[in-house]
């Protein structure tokens, strides 16, 4: 059975290895050991704290194999991004060039830097072990979040987003960073990319350049990546897009990728999301696939099952996965 759960400081280890393995480009799951760190700590104070809104915390989220005991993916759920530090993208808006007298009325795209999505809730972090990208266990893991902001609203914003790992090559190269950011930043990618995560923000306004980019005047390699996605991230788009997350016009300001957003309340699990009460019998092992939840923060625990008639039939390892009883109330989701 898997099991996802909120990341603790014993988990330290494996989560170093989740973000040595995921590679250059995600910007949140950073190779660097102090930073994870400190993300699960500020992970485990957010779960811990008591909340009425939407503030500065981080949801950190782990996959447990209960055969093997072995971690095999993370993701994280961010309350807020933005508002002690600022969030920028590059919006991709059209900008008109017309000439009455010579009967020419061009429509140019254009990329303006942005701070549109300050307040707004963020998907992030997710990375899953390959020998695990099958069987539902992505879903499980991506959506198990949506199903903690269904049993906890009032932490999360009402526009939810979604940060996409842009086009990088296998050798770490970004073709968008290096027909755009390089020219401001002289560094390497990989170096850019890092210091999102270890330093203040404001260096990104104080060298990027401050006026609109015309997209016509970059290189062809820089126009073909914005907006696109790195092959590694075909499934957790899918998975998104399926969620009813879709692309707005806004792109990462390093590697052009793609940022996904949708009202949060019309997101498809928390949308369908349901409660029922825990029945107690032998494991489901026909009918319409679930994620299941309990409705505990700090102890939040989801799995999927199976459901067949209208009661919520449930193993006794499943409910001690669950970490409830017999007619406890949960949330569940079809697939």
């Amino acid at each position: 059975m898997l099991i996802v759960r909120p990341i603790k400081k014993d988990d330290t280890k494996t989560f170093n290895n989740f973000a040595a393995a995921a590679g250059v480009g995600h910007t949140n799951l950073p190779n660097n050991a102090v930073q994870l760190a400190q993300k699960i700590n500020h992970s485990e104070l957010s779960f811990a704290a008591s909340v009425d809104h939407a503030g500065e915390e981080g949801y950190t989220f782990v996959m447990e194999d209960t055969l093997t005991h072995q971690l095999v993916g993370t993701c994280t759920a961010d309350a807020t991004v933005g508002l002690s530090e600022p969030y920028y993208t590059y919006r991709i808006d059209q900008v008109t060039h017309s000439s009455s007298d010579l009967a020419i009325n061009n429509r140019v795209p254009a990329l303006h830097m942005s701070h549109d999505y300050t307040g707004a809730s963020r998907l992030s972090s997710f990375y899953i072990e390959p020998d695990y990208r099958c069987d539902f266990y992505d879903q499980l893991l991506s959506k198990s979040r949506l199903l903690f902001m269904t049993c906890f609203p009032e932490r999360f914003s009402a526009t939810t987003i979604a940060e996409i790992k842009g086009v990088i090559d296998e050798n770490g190269i970004s073709p968008f960073w290096e027909g755009v950011g390089r020219h401001f930043f002289t560094m390497d990618f990989a170096k850019a990319d890092l210091l999102t995560t270890s330093s203040n923000k404001h260096f990104i306004t104080n060298l990027m350049p401050r006026y609109p980019l015309y997209v016509p005047l970059l290189n062809q390699q820089a126009q073909d990546v914005i907006g696109q996605h790195h092959d590694d991230a075909e499934d957790i788009v899918n998975i998104l897009e399926h969620e009813g997350m879709h692309l707005e016009g806004h792109v990462d300001i390093f590697d052009a990728g793609p940022i996904l957003e949708a009202r949060t309340r019309l997101i498809r699990t928390i949308r369908h999301a349901e409660q029922t009460q825990a029945v107690m019998g032998d494991e489901v092992v026909q009918g319409k696939r679930v994620l299941v939840c309990n409705n505990s923060c700090v102890d939040f625990r989801c799995i999927l099952a199976r459901k067949q008639s209208d009661a919520l039939v449930l193993s006794k390892a499943q409910l001690e996965g669950l970490q409830v009883a017999a007619g406890n109330t949960l949330t569940y989701c079809h697939l």
